[in-house]
């Protein structure tokens, strides 16, 4: 039996709410009238107080209407220039600019005010070098320049322009004063902060045709070129005109001041006093549209930056209620989400931190901006994919100058497969007494973001194996090697094993398997990629097991290839504890470093150091010898461990019943916040040169809080087919039982002599019988558990058609399948010819004449020609799989144990 009410999948239930809230597509045009989207548009409270307190505001307003139009810049600026004075780096913004010396820039760390007689330098003829552009026909701009000598360059044929810099600066802080404003006008009807307000925008509105467009860009040459230059632009928004990037060259801050004085008297004073018959026509025309044109002609682009080009749009378009506008900018933002985001919803480059910008920006502006249209349908799956991920530290949400923020509520902690993205969290309990793991096969191409198979796990929804995907930096780049996660490394190498490899783009690991009951939840991880060369087999599978009160899980990890496998188990970021081992330390070693590699302490991260030397930055604590199954422990480094369960364990307490001989050392590793991170790592070496199998066994026993101690772990036999556990819980005894080779019979004898027979990858027995995941069948004395196996050939994808509310889009099966009423809410593994694996949430199936029709709940992603084609990804990475492409569902059925 399999029944309905233990088919629980987090994602599903929100897709399915996400597809029901949807409503017409945004594209068809406003349900209604549309409404101003800029009517309750706000500013967080200490932003203005902060504002409004500062000198440079008081200076501004202080100032009459002509000096400060006077103040606006006539030519565009550059916003990366690097202090001569003290060489504080561009990259850190040094100088700072004040209405209260509008010709002067001071900088923030050596206080020197520049321009000056000494910078810019002067030539032999006492005279300051310069570029000259010609912006438009017959007017010419000049940028003065310091010459930076070679000597001292940060980079080839670097230039200091201290004028532009200023300019910058200026055209910055008066557009943001414009907008603060009109803001404060509006709740106080204040006509000397309407008439400032409004001077700023007209002005702006005269200078900026002429603006030059220019390249400024960190760290690079700048250039400038005429203010009407012609596509094609630079890729990455390079091409800027309003600011140093092409995607926020429509001034948002300006937009937003229009919208709230646009009907105010104060424009009209404005254009008498700068001689601008139509105040409100030059800025729609000259500023609004001429930057919205700009941004359109821009090369499309699906990153982050691109999503503030769109806004851009889409703001100008519902400021001037111009629906090609606004056809253009929603058409940009679908295309945006399909080539942004997975499939599953997680943002793609699997960074919870970017994830979480993006969705601030879709929550923040495209939800109000698109007022009176349709809702994204998008946001509410985007909101559950991000919900999947455990973070060492929550990202800080972003805030934006917006409308008042859409309240967030705390997402349940449940199961969540992203096959798209490749992750997996179990989750069994609730509150305190909740265990949650990710199981990861997260990946990004390029040398400096490699993310592939590690975990994470939290207990009571704190994080107690973490790693440093979240944090800041360190300063050599250890956060970017696999040696920073919980993960196997194999020989040292890091994965991907080569910089020419790791900058190749790689399709992430292989879910070999996904189904999540309450109670009961089994993931298995394969991935070829990790280690191409070195490896023949890296493969993990996880459980997570829950009674009325007992929570725990168990990782098999198989390593097959090298000469040293280490496994590495890492506290979270922040977190002063320490790890301890039941078997007695002896002396540290010097490194775990291999001694052929010579450690660099002072590498920096561009260097890529840390490919090669992160196991050399652990620093080693005590090493113990496991000949035999051991434990360890996380404890805080000032408190005693008693014998036995220390009762000031932190955390969680790992039962290590893998293959022996082994070592565990116990170390510290950095972290980017705090002392370093307490890290365990499970070393064993090759003895003679033969190529090294390991099969890493761990049990993870949660300590503290609400969720009661194991009282005995166990492994029954050796590690043949399978891995045999014996447990006791506050529950009563089971056994877990997980096949190596899944899919073919093995025979397990569990401690109490009772032989089980299963094909399938993990069962549970206990007093209530049998509990079964993938395979067929599980039998024991008495009891059996069996379903049949839902498997086939995908011969046609098709995305949703226009009021179908199944899900988001099906798969078509040659051939039928067994039970369909029972595969809802179960995942659907789809595996393409070349072994690449995806994975969707099933809404319903439902056999047909001529198969079987998978409805998912996500976007089926991919379009296949025929049923032998190769498979089209049309979201995210736009990648080709060749045929055939098989799927199977992953099941868990129950076999009840008879009574006597």
């Amino acid at each position: 039996m399999e029944p309905n009410a233990l088919k629980l999948c987090s994602l599903a239930l929100a897709v399915a709410a996400a597809i029901g809230l949807a409503g017409p597509s945004i594209a068809d045009g406003p349900a209604a009238v549309p409404v101003d989207p800029f009517a309750r548009f706000d500013l967080p409270d200490d932003w203005e107080t902060r504002f409004w307190a500062g000198a440079d505001a008081k200076a501004l307003f202080a100032l009459d209407p002509k000096a400060v139009a006077d103040l606006v810049p006539v030519q565009a600026g550059v916003r990366f220039c690097r202090c001569p004075a003290c060489e504080a780096p561009e990259a850190d913004d040094p100088l700072a600019w004040s209405p209260a010396k509008p010709k002067v820039l001071t900088c923030r760390y050596c206080g020197a005010v520049v321009p000056n007689e000494k910078f810019p330098k002067r030539d032999d003829k006492k005279k300051i070098p310069e570029n000259e552009v010609e912006v438009l026909a017959g007017v010419i701009h000049k940028y003065p320049y310091h010459e930076v000598d070679p000597g001292h360059q940060a980079y080839p044929d670097e230039r200091l322009y201290l004028d532009a810099r200023r300019d910058d600066a200026a055209r910055e802080f008066l557009a943001k004063a414009a907008l603060y404003a009109a803001v404060r006008h509006r709740e106080q009807n204040d006509p000397a902060l309407a008439r400032t307000a409004a001077v700023i925008l007209v002005r702006f509105a005269q200078v900026y045709p002429a603006y030059a467009t220019h390249f400024d860009q960190p760290a690079s040459t700048k250039y400038f070129g005429r203010a009407d230059l012609a596509p094609p632009y630079r890729q990455g928004y390079g091409t800027g005109k309003w600011c140093w990037t092409g995607s926020q060259d429509v001034p948002l801050n300006l937009v937003v001041a229009h919208a709230l004085l646009r009907a105010d008297p104060a424009l009209k004073e404005a254009g008498k006093w700068l001689h601008e018959p139509n105040p409100s026509a030059a800025i729609e025309k000259h500023l609004f549209r001429a930057s919205a044109r700009f941004v359109q002609r821009q090369p499309e682009e699906f990153g982050e930056a691109s999503l503030q080009a769109d806004r851009g749009l889409l703001a100008v378009g519902r400021l001037l209620n111009d629906p090609a506008l606004i056809k253009d900018a929603v058409g940009r933002l679908a295309r945006f989400s399909e080539r942004g985001f997975a499939h599953d919803g997680f943002w793609g480059d699997g960074s919870l931190s970017a994830h979480r910008r993006v969705l601030a920006q879709l929550d923040g502006w495209f939800n109000r901006l698109l007022t009176g249209y349709a809702a994204l349908p998008a946001l509410a799956v985007a909101r559950v994919a991000g919900a999947a991920v455990i973070a060492d530290r929550e990202p800080t949400d972003v805030r934006t100058v917006s409308w008042p923020a859409p309240e967030r509520k705390s997402a349940p902690r449940t199961p969540a497969f992203l096959g798209g993205t490749g992750l997996a969290r179990l989750a069994v309990g609730l509150g305190d007494d909740a265990l949650d793991i990710d199981l990861r096969a997260l990946d990004a191409p390029g040398p400096d973001h490699i993310r592939r198979q590690a975990l994470r796990l939290a207990v009571g929804g704190r994080t107690v194996l973490g790693d440093l995907d979240e944090s800041a930096a360190t300063s050599t780049g250890f956060e970017r090697a696999s040696v920073s996660r919980n993960t196997v490394v194999i020989d040292g190498l890091n994965q991907r094993e080569s910089f020419a490899r790791a900058a190749e783009p790689s399709p992430s690991g292989n879910f070999l398997f996904f189904a999540a009951d309450p109670d009961f939840q089994v993931a298995a991880l394969d991935d070829p990629h990790s280690y191409p060369e070195s490896a023949t087999r890296y493969r993990q599978a996880i459980v997570a097991s829950a009674g009325a009160k007992s929570r725990y899980a168990l990782s098999v990890f198989e390593v097959v290839g090298g000469l040293q496998h280490d496994q590495l188990f890492h506290g979270p970021s922040g977190s002063p504890a320490r790890w301890q081992v039941s078997e007695p330390a002896e002396s540290e070693p010097e490194t775990l470093l291999a001694p052929t590699l010579t450690f660099l302490p002072l590498a920096h991260p561009n260097d890529r150091r840390w490919f090669v030397q992160a196991l050399g930055e652990l620093a080693p604590i005590g090493s113990s010898r496991l000949s035999r199954p051991a434990r360890a422990w996380l404890i805080h480094t000032d408190r005693a461990a008693p014998a036995g369960l220390p009762s000031a364990a932190a955390g969680i307490r790992l039962h290590l019943l893998g293959d022996t001989p082994a070592s565990a050392v116990t170390a510290v590793s950095p972290d980017s916040y705090g002392p370093g991170r307490g890290t365990l790592v499970l070393r064993r070496r090759s003895g003679d040169g033969a190529t090294l199998r390991t099969t890493f066994v761990t049990v993870f026993e949660p300590l503290g809080g609400a969720i009661p101690p194991l009282i005995r772990v166990g492994r029954v036999g050796g590690l043949g087919e399978a891995v045999v556990l014996a447990l006791e819980t506050v529950d009563g005894p089971e056994h877990l039982v997980l096949n190596l080779s899944p899919g073919t019979s093995v025979s397990a004898r569990l401690g109490d002599g009772r032989v089980l027979i299963t094909d399938g990858l993990a069962v549970r027995v206990n007093a209530s019988g049998l509990v079964l995941a993938g395979g067929s069948f599980a039998e024991l004395p008495g009891c059996a558990a069996r379903h049949r196996p839902a498997v086939g050939r995908i011969v046609a994808s098709t995305r949703r058609a226009e009021g179908d509310r199944l899900g988001l889009g099906w798969f078509d099966s040659s051939t039928p399948l067994p039970d369909p009423e029972a595969l809802a809410g179960r995942v659907v593994l789809i595996r393409h010819g070349d072994g690449t694996t995806r994975g969707w949430t099933l809404a319903r199936v439902e056999n047909t004449p001529h198969g079987a029709r998978l409805h998912v709940r996500e976007d089926p992603a991919f379009t296949l020609d025929d049923k032998t084609s190769p498979a089209h990804y049309e979201r995210f990475s736009r990648a080709s799989f060749p045929g055939p492409h098989s799927f199977r569902v992953s099941r868990i059925s129950r076999g009840v144990l008879s009574r006597p």
